[in-house]
């Protein structure tokens, strides 16, 4: 008996529905997968299966046990094909999640690069909460610092640096006074990303510290550069975030020697008794993509 044979056997069955139909896929009798069942609830000391004569149902310990084994079973599978995998037959699924937008160029870059390199593998992108703690469904997070994250547990690879800045769409600028100092932001609409406060204090190069109001609030990024090219008003952001808009002139720089404190962006993903193969690759890929650009 080892752990991995049987708890591929205990996955089986609740992915099966019943005993005897994993028994059937796994090509064993009914009464070997009873053993390794057995020896599991065992070695682990709680009973994973509620049995009856027709019913089979996963108590709390079992649900827990058995979503966290889908997890390892294919970190383990990953581990193996990474062991022996060249550089062309790397394969399988990269689950990444970024606070920044979706729109990003150092981003949508990476993946567009990534994939070419690594036509095998399949990339989901899934957008995390600015300050999200890391996440053991996905291998990675693209995000700034995050407070309280657990570092014996996950790594946290620095990206690249940037400053966020003000823009503004030419509608909205030829509505309004030119701006010629920092404090007259303080009269204007600042839409700003968050989830509760209209009012929120900045600081800025040279400590400079602004109080901005705003009558629209987001966590959602591309939300607010579009209510920002819509005209609603100005919107402090990397330029990262907004080179699309800034090449199409639907943004325009403001007061451009205003500037935040420089803020880094990071690679967050968990510490494994392997290297993720996948995971490095990429993280190598965004550094080459912020280089680059």
């Amino acid at each position: 008996m080892d752990w991995i044979t049987c708890t591929k056997s205990f996955v089986a069955v609740i992915q099966h529905g019943s005993q005897s139909k994993a028994a059937k896929h796994l090509d064993i009798s009914n009464s070997a997968l009873s053993k390794r069942l057995s020896w599991l609830e065992q070695q682990l000391g709680v009973q994973l299966l509620k049995r009856t004569t027709r019913h089979l149902s996963l108590t709390d310990a079992g649900e827990t046990f058995f979503q966290r084994s889908l997890l390892i079973l294919e970190q383990w599978q990953q581990l193996l094909h990474e062991t022996t995998a060249t550089n062309s037959d790397i394969h399988g699924s990269l689950r990444i999640g970024s606070s920044l937008t979706t729109s990003n160029p150092i981003l949508i870059n990476a993946i567009a690069k990534f994939t070419q390199q690594y036509p095998n593998v399949n990339i989901s992108l899934q957008p995390v909460t600015q300050g999200q703690l890391p996440d053991l469904a996905l291998d990675i997070i693209i995000s700034s610092a995050i407070n309280d994250f657990n570092s014996t547990s996950y790594i946290a690879a620095p990206l690249f640096e940037t400053q966020a800045r003000f823009y503004a769409s030419p509608d909205y600028l030829e509505q309004h006074d030119p701006l010629s100092s920092p404090e007259q932001l303080q009269q204007h609409n600042c839409l700003l990303l968050g989830h509760q406060h209209h009012q929120q204090a900045y600081l800025f190069d040279n400590d400079i510290r602004l109080l901005l109001k705003s009558n629209f609030i987001t966590s959602n990024p591309e939300s607010l550069i579009a209510s920002a090219v819509a005209g609603m008003g100005l919107i402090l952001t990397s330029p990262y975030n907004v080179q699309r808009e800034l090449d199409h002139g639907l943004l325009i720089p403001v007061l451009s020697q205003l500037k935040q404190p420089p803020e880094i962006t990071f690679a967050y993903y968990p510490k494994l008794h392997y290297q993720h193969e996948k995971t490095k690759r990429f993280i190598d890929v965004i550094k080459q993509c912020t280089r680059n650009s």
